[in-house]
């Protein structure tokens, strides 16, 4: 007789939980629909104390009215961003536990809610984008991802605005996140032009939709946007973050990847030869240094470059050829004229140095005189480079200085 008792003890206390939860819930559907969301969170939370004794059916409406009063809190303006990431996060859990108990009570709903928050994350993200603020636009385009993860792209545009934003350790963590994922970026945008507007409209990555429009004659002109694989740029991207840091060992393999990606993308080239100067493998560097100039002859960016790496290292010659040679191609470059000036100029203190080393004799007036002449001609050549640098900017205010400097030696001696 005591055991049937206590049996049917514990059969009424699960019962009355049960009833409890019942009750509870459709009192948390109403204060959902009023957007009462100080009693929502409340009974929320002591609803989730019962989940394990709750059914499926009773756990996806504690997810779903979680969700919306997530959103609810949102779009009141409380902890916007945190509880956006939170209903973000809902959301993904709900679906989650549909698809695992095979309910589809709230498929439809939750469906029509992760559309519209998607929507307002990516035309949010945009319009941050378009207003120059990259570091919200790419937290957003994240949200957008950890939504929607299918959507690979809102990922990269996260990383490429963090990059954007000179955000790099953000930018750094996505970049491998998107290398881990081995996405590519090469796309297909189905467009079409609308009878309406006259204006050619996107129907994304739903060739079905736009080809429906066509047969439809809402749209004529249907066509295909390629877009071609982001890789390189991807690869590239994350050399240039770690090469900030010196953190050479870990670019190197970055680096060579985005260079066999896109040889002709000079940045590649450019990372690798940057890598290999600043640790001192200067054999691996006059490697790709002549790849590149027979694959680069007349790139500008690239002989500056190089110009500048052996001017670092004291080979002036070379450096003068690498400066000739963007000359030829464009007489008028600022920072070739400037640096041709300056390397001229390296010149006269080997010239003081002998003046200054001759004895006070009448026998060296005459070396001292060939020495004056070298050193006005010395002068003379770099001013001639100076002042055409200056007709190319002439707002560089060292430069003007010392072309009076110069100037006035001149004119004195």
């Amino acid at each position: 007789m005591k055991n049937k008792l206590m049996m049917m003890s514990m059969f009424l206390i699960t019962c009355s939980s049960s009833f409890a939860q019942k009750n509870e819930l459709k009192e948390l559907e109403k204060l959902v629909k009023r957007n009462n969301t100080t009693e929502t969170t409340a009974l929320l939370s002591s609803i989730e104390k019962m989940l394990p004794q709750a059914t499926d059916d009773q756990k996806a409406t504690y997810y779903f009215f979680k969700t919306k009063n997530l959103i609810n809190l949102a779009n009141s303006g409380v902890d916007f961003n945190e509880n956006r990431s939170k209903a973000i996060e809902s959301i993904n859990q709900l679906i989650k536990f549909e698809n695992e108990t095979k309910s589809k009570k709230y498929t439809t709903e939750i469906t029509v809610l992760k559309n519209t928050l998607l929507a307002e994350l990516v035309d949010e993200a945009i319009d941050s984008n378009r207003n120059k603020d990259y570091k919200k636009s790419s937290r957003l385009f994240e949200q957008a991802y950890n939504l929607n993860a299918v959507d690979t792209v809102y990922l990269y545009y996260a990383a490429s605005d963090a990059v954007n934003a000179k955000d790099f350790d953000y930018a750094e963590s996505k970049l491998k996140d998107l290398i881990k994922l081995k996405y590519n970026g090469e796309s297909q945008t189905y467009v079409a032009t609308s009878q309406i507007s006259g204006k050619v409209e996107s129907f994304g990555f739903d060739r079905k939709a736009r080809d429906l429009a066509v047969k439809s004659g809402t749209h004529t002109k249907a066509e295909t946007i390629f877009s071609k694989s982001a890789k390189a740029d991807i690869y590239n991207n994350l050399t240039h973050i770690l090469l900030n840091k010196q953190n050479y060992s870990e670019a190197e393999n970055y680096a060579l990847t985005a260079y066999n990606l896109d040889k002709d993308n000079v940045n590649s080239l450019l990372n690798v030869l940057f890598l290999y100067y600043n640790t001192n493998r200067l054999d691996r560097f006059e490697e790709y240094a002549k790849k590149g100039i027979e694959r680069f002859p007349q790139n500008e960016i690239l002989l500056y470059n190089l110009a500048v790496i052996n001017m670092q290292n004291n080979q002036n010659e070379q450096a003068t050829e690498y400066l000739n040679k963007i000359l030829l191609l464009n007489k008028n470059h600022f920072d070739a004229l400037k640096s041709l000036g300056n390397l001229e100029l390296q010149k006269d203190a080997d010239i003081t140095n002998k003046i200054n080393a001759l004895p006070n004799t009448t026998a060296s007036n005459k070396r001292r005189n060939e020495l004056m002449q070298e050193k006005k001609q010395v002068y003379t050549n770099s001013l001639d480079y100076y002042q055409k640098a200056k007709a190319a900017n002439a707002k560089d205010e060292s430069l003007n200085e010392l072309i009076t400097q110069i100037q006035d030696f001149l004119k004195n001696n």
